[in-house]
């Protein structure tokens, strides 16, 4: 689907080159700064039925970082014994 003009916001064309063994595009400054991508910034790639689909990865969730974890805790608390006057 193509953007109409009501929803076309911005149009540049960019060419892709090759950066190592990728192959990456420039993010001209305006829109960079529009959606907050900086250096460093983690950006998700998704494959859709109309192309790529790119946009700022969000910081995670305490859920977002809960779902990653299975099972169990795996590991002991290293401080459950006392060990100097905590007792006090």
């Amino acid at each position: 689907m193509e953007p109409n003009e009501e929803t076309r916001r911005y149009h540049i064309t960019v060419k892709a080159q090759k950066w190592g063994n990728s192959i990456g595009i420039r993010i001209p400054f305006k829109l960079a700064e529009k959606y907050g991508i900086e250096k460093g910034t983690e950006l998700e790639i998704r494959e859709t039925n109309n192309g790529i689909y790119l946009k700022p990865k969000g910081k995670p969730t305490l859920d977002d970082l809960l779902a990653q974890c299975e099972g169990e805790n795996p590991y002991n608390e290293f401080f459950n014994k006392s060990v100097g006057k905590e007792e006090l």
